[in-house]
């Protein structure tokens, strides 16, 4: 059966984008002055799953209206192919984009609609909303979280307001290229 996965990349403070949904952060240079990684950590070998090789296992996205408008507003092609997606929205929805499609309605339903469309390959869920949304809702098989060391102080941040603790397996602790940390957890519960 098809896993529902969540991939995205968080600040060590939490945040998934800055304030006005920022996202420079992420490919910002760092400064030359000191070693973005020190100690053991320097001569591990980078073993993180890749946004391309995550790509490769997933037959559907489901993505807030949110982070679609700012996906959609990026320079360059659509990041997705031909994959289709699914847009959470209540609004109108105008695309460039046969594959983009929107979805009203429970997360779980959405989710289900995405499970039939993929294929049986894997679900990917996307923005911090509908990611907390499909977690609350106990859908996420996996979360893919890679930290950037880099701390925002203010922005969109990845677990604002969730509905109660949620305690997670880790199931993989990676080195993703100089400096970031790559976790990936499994939710094992809600309380």
């Amino acid at each position: 059966m098809s896993r529902v996965r969540a991939y995205l990349a968080m600040s060590v403070d939490g945040f998934i984008a800055g304030p006005r949904d920022e996202l420079g952060w992420l490919t910002a240079e760092r400064p030359a002055t000191a070693p973005l990684v020190v100690g053991d950590w320097a001569v591990t070998a980078a073993d993180g799953e890749t946004f391309a090789d995550f790509l490769s296992t997933i037959g559907c996205l489901v993505m807030g209206r949110r982070t679609y408008d700012v996906v959609a507003a990026f320079d360059g092609p659509w990041p997705y192919g031909d994959t289709p997606v699914l847009v959470t929205t209540t609004r109108p929805l105008v695309t460039d984009h046969a594959t983009v499609v929107p979805a009203a309605g429970p997360i779980e339903t959405i989710v289900a609609s995405a499970r039939a469309r993929a294929g049986g390959r894997d679900v990917y869920v996307d923005g911090g909303t509908t990611v907390r949304s499909a977690l609350e809702a106990g859908l996420i098989d996996e979360l893919v979280v890679t930290l950037v060391p880099t701390a925002l102080g203010a922005g969109i941040a990845l677990f604002a307001s969730i509905a109660g603790p949620v305690d997670f397996s880790v199931a993989k602790v990676a080195k993703y290229g100089d400096g970031l940390v790559q976790i990936t957890l499994a939710p094992i519960s809600r309380r």
